[in-house]
């Protein structure tokens, strides 16, 4: 399946114009709104395995502590703390207008991750996922900076996005915005099966309107930094270093050691170019999910099983 064209209808005009340049709302001819429904997020709540920090309760400028919504339980004689309890989440988004907030559902969810997956292959990076259901009238988060360019699918209700310009250079931060970001770019409600799409580090919020809560699933496209080429480089190094003697025993091997280190460091750095260093980053970012093979999934192994059961004589 094409998952970025249930994200992106016109893929050549979306990359053309928009990546990385400017925020739009898409308008997909089949969007992803079965990958994860409200009545799935009841089901996923009533089944009692979700746990923080999977699970959180936010407000605007503040987050909800664990303990208000979260419960122990006791697990072969121990206590397991962080279960969360979906009676108290409903009674804090009712009475107090918590937005709740389910992070990296690609990693928990198998319709998400395949999305996820699906985008990042296209993208080349790594993607990740974020579920909002945000009460109407409310803001879940303050106007920010994310380290990812965001698609944003809106899932159930209408929520009323403002986007602003993008950082002036290299050296900004992921993290509120507390400056006057200057006039929005991009002043719109979505509505259920539009795809916002934010470009990294460009500064946002977003408020439920109408008359329900809002719903939408933020797929956010990671990208490497400086942070990121400067661990592969140093892993690219360390890996050539490994023959090295680990303590020489005169000064002279001691230099002849070094000598032989700038030598291995300067072959290793003269075969990668930038645009490999990128791309290698880029690669690594990506998890790389354990997936069932053939006659491995539960079923299978039950039915294989059952074939194997000798027949009554």
């Amino acid at each position: 399946m094409d998952w970025l064209a249930r994200c992106v209808r016109d893929e050549e005009t979306f990359f053309a114009r928009h990546w990385r340049k400017a925020p739009a709302v898409l308008r997909p001819d089949h969007p992803p709104l079965d990958v994860l429904t409200v009545a799935e997020l009841d089901h996923i709540l009533d089944a009692g395995l979700l746990t923080a920090p999977y699970a959180q309760l936010v407000h605007e400028n503040d987050t909800v502590p664990a303990g208000r919504f979260c419960s122990p339980r006791l697990v072969l004689g121990e206590i397991a703390d962080g279960y969360v309890d979906a009676t108290a989440v409903r009674r804090l988004i009712r009475d107090e207008r918590a937005t709740l907030l389910l992070r990296y559902v690609d990693q928990w969810h198998a319709g998400v991750r395949e999305l996820g997956e699906g985008l990042a292959e296209r993208f080349g990076r790594q993607v990740e996922a974020f579920c909002f259901l945000t009460p109407p009238g409310t803001r879940g988060r303050p106007v920010h900076r994310d380290d990812a360019d965001v698609l944003a699918v809106q899932l159930h209700g209408e929520k009323h996005w403002q986007v602003y310009g993008g950082p002036t250079d290299g050296n900004w931060q992921p993290e509120r915005e507390d400056r006057d970001p200057g006039a929005p770019l991009l002043d719109t409600v979505l509505k259920p099966g539009e795809v916002l799409y934010v470009p990294r580090g460009f500064a946002h919020a977003a408020t439920a309107v109408a008359d329900g809560p809002s719903v939408h699933l933020s797929l956010t496209v990671r990208e490497a930094g400086a942070a990121q080429l400067y661990a592969l480089t140093q892993a690219l190094l360390a890996a050539e270093g490994g023959e090295l003697p680990a303590r020489p025993n005169s000064d002279e091997a001691l230099l002849a050691t070094a000598t032989d280190l700038i030598d291995a460091f300067a072959r290793t750095l003269d075969d990668v170019t930038p645009e490999e260093l990128v791309e290698l980053a880029r690669d690594v970012m990506r998890p790389q999910w354990a997936r069932p093979g053939p006659g491995d999934t539960l079923a299978e192994l039950v039915r294989g099983a059952s074939g194997r059961t000798a027949a009554p004589k």
